[in-house]
């Protein structure tokens, strides 16, 4: 069973998911492939819209006149991802093994990170250059 990773960038007018998948096999490593990417667009300015591609199955603009926040499109699109069948890697929520997220100004880090309390605490002061 591949391992699903969810990369995360929650910006100030949009949201954007990309999900990827790292075959487990520990005989051999390999990159993550990209199955699909979702973005909902216009949380500033309404209506936001949903662009989602997976292969050669294409969303472009569909309106989206409830999601008024990060965290609603968030939430729309784990649910979208969860609910297309042509992505039978990720079937429930409880399938992604990892996530991360782009963090605008990660201060001395130039590298991911895996956020504990230390780095955490380090992002946090640096929160007033990029509040979200």
């Amino acid at each position: 069973m591949p391992e699903i990773i969810l990369s995360i960038n929650a910006g100030s007018s949009s949201v954007k998911i990309s999900v990827y998948k790292v075959n487990s096999d520990s005989s051999s490593k390999h990159d993550p492939t990209q199955l699909a990417e979702a973005t909902i667009s216009g949380l500033t300015a309404p209506p936001a819209s949903l662009k989602y591609t997976r292969g050669s199955e294409k969303v472009n603009n569909k309106p989206l006149d409830e999601i008024k926040s990060q965290e609603d499109a968030f939430r729309y699109i784990l649910d979208y991802l969860v609910k297309d069948e042509g992505l039978p890697e990720m079937q429930r929520k409880e399938d992604i093994h990892f996530s991360c997220h782009r963090v605008v100004h990660g201060g001395g880090y130039d590298k991911s990170q895996v956020i504990d309390q230390e780095t955490y605490d380090k992002i946090e002061e640096l929160s007033d250059l990029a509040p979200l």
